[in-house]
């Protein structure tokens, strides 16, 4: 599960690593992305098809949702049974995105509390985990963009230990 991720690289260097076409977007940089807060993702533009860079918001409201209030708790979509589940279904068929990360933070008990340790690559590179977007007209009549980031088991090595030193 992805709660928390940063993402530190400028704009305009992810805009050239995912080869994107519209203007860059303004977005500062942020080491604790958290639901509900708005963030880069690159997706497919609905009108002309090309790739762009946006800023959405992080947590996915269904077109056909009545209200925004849900949003945080659809932060994460299990990637097991995603194209039936309504909330996830359409967008799965139609509107998908990469959600670009320097790092995710993964959770660890240490004593009566937890400390987080952010899961990166070793080469420094962006990591691009899949996600989901969705338009919803908000009550003025403006549009929300909104997304959800595609989760599964974790691999061996994350799973079995995600602090070793040879891990990603």
């Amino acid at each position: 599960m992805c709660g928390r991720y940063l993402l530190q690289r400028a704009p305009g260097a992810l805009a050239r690593y995912f080869e994107t076409v519209n203007p860059t977007p303004n977005h500062p940089p942020s080491w604790n992305i958290a639901p509900t807060q708005v963030s880069l993702v690159v997706r497919r533009h609905p009108q002309s098809g090309e790739r762009h860079l946006d800023a959405l918001r992080w947590g996915l409201v269904p077109h056909w949702a009545k209200d925004a209030a849900g949003a945080a708790r659809l932060m994460n979509a299990r990637s097991e049974g995603i194209a039936a589940k309504p909330a996830f279904r359409d967008a799965f068929a139609g509107r998908r995105c990469l959600v670009p990360v320097d790092a995710f933070y993964e959770w660890r008990k240490q004593g009566a509390g937890k400390q987080a340790h952010a899961v990166a690559l070793r080469s420094g590179a962006p990591m691009a985990m899949a996600g989901l977007w969705e338009g919803w007209k908000q009550p003025d009549g403006t549009w929300l963009r909104s997304y959800t980031i595609i989760t599964t088991a974790a691999n061996a090595k994350l799973a079995l230990d995600p602090y070793r030193s040879d891990c990603a």
